[in-house]
């Protein structure tokens, strides 16, 4: 079961969907709300082993909301990912 929900997100179509249903929500945001979301600035610095991630901060209150949730949930959602194929994760503040 592991090799097939493994196998199903690293199909790009499969990615591709999940990115679309979110580019979707984020298209219903009033304007002034995608245009906050567009100043803020994401970096990711990849490693040979790695993932480093930086999100910058918002003028906007609601869109710090939104990226205090979208790491919380990316977070939660790739360490029980690791933790399902039974790494040790190790999650640090």
């Amino acid at each position: 079961m592991l090799d097939q929900m493994q196998k199903m997100m690293a199909t790009p179509q499969a990615r591709e969907m999940v990115f679309k249903m979110i580019a979707q929500q984020v298209a219903q945001a009033p304007p002034e709300k995608r245009a906050a979301l567009a100043r803020v600035k994401v970096t990711m610095e990849r490693s040979k082993r790695g993932l480093h991630l930086e999100v910058g901060q918002s003028d906007d209150a609601q869109v710090e909301v939104v990226i205090k949730e979208a790491i919380e949930n990316w977070t939660d959602m790739v360490s029980r990912g690791f933790q399902s194929m039974g790494f040790s994760v190790e999650i640090v503040d």
